[in-house]
């Protein structure tokens, strides 16, 4: 692949990947939707009798989704980089090494978002802040002036780590290397990034608009695109820094 990163290369080569190997991605994604799906539905009945066994069932689901996510992306690398061999089970099933920082990490992610859900409660309760909330409330350009901030905010922080689990698949890094490992890669390319970030939006979007079935072929397509901008990347990153990939530090 060429030093040079183009969104349009990009996305031809996705669709190049996904329109030769479609019915491995999509019998991939749709075996794992429906045993996602049957765990999670399963759950529902189980965890309603608390204790230790809700527990043992969540950390179930948390690994089942944690297979399916990351196999998938094992299975695009290959897809990628072993394109003339045969799949074999094992080239889609990670690492518990994989497994544990991708769990680490969402476990992490879950922690954060309860905390500014919590102090945002905590200072609802304080009146100067309750009365700032309502006055946003009755002010749609404030409030969708907020709104905007907010999605820059989130787009600016998800383009920098979205590449993790590429980094702990591809890289066997841990969760905190990977985290390091995705700012680094993304340093220099954030115009690009966010093209491709926005891209992929709008195809999960569409998706859903198909009466939500569109999103068995979006979702995937999404994840090779995603998988595809690292590979360019990392190739881009290795050329300009002597052989060196992305460095944890």
């Amino acid at each position: 692949m060429e030093k040079s990163f183009s969104v349009i290369e990009v996305l031809e080569t996705s669709w190049e990947i996904t329109k030769k190997n479609f019915l491995v991605i999509i019998g991939y994604s749709v075996t794992a939707f429906i045993i996602l799906a049957l765990m999670q539905f399963t759950s529902m009945f189980l965890i309603g009798s608390g204790g230790f066994l809700s527990f043992i069932i969540l950390f179930l689901v948390l690994i089942l989704n944690s297979m399916a996510t990351l196999g998938f992306y094992k299975l695009t690398f290959h897809l990628i980089d072993k394109e003339n061999e045969d799949i074999e089970i094992k080239s889609v099933i990670p690492t518990w090494k994989n497994i544990s920082s991708f769990i680490t990490l969402t476990l992490f992610l879950g922690f954060i978002v309860a905390t500014f859900n919590l102090i945002y409660q905590k200072l609802l309760t304080l009146d100067t802040f309750s009365k700032f909330i309502d006055q946003l409330k009755v002010t749609p350009i404030a409030l969708e002036l907020l709104a905007v901030i907010a999605f820059v905010l989130l787009m600016m922080v998800t383009m920098r780590f979205m590449f993790f689990p590429c980094f702990i698949v591809d890289d066997d890094s841990n969760s905190i290397e990977s985290l390091r490992q995705s700012r680094a890669l993304t340093q220099d390319n954030l115009l690009r990034i966010v093209t491709v970030l926005l891209i992929v939006v709008g195809f999960i979007i569409l998706g859903f608009l198909a009466l939500g079935v569109g999103i068995i072929v979006t979702y995937p397509f999404t994840n090779v695109i995603l998988v595809v901008t690292y590979r360019k990347l990392v190739n881009s990153y290795v050329q300009e820094h002597d052989g060196q990939l992305p460095s944890a530090e």
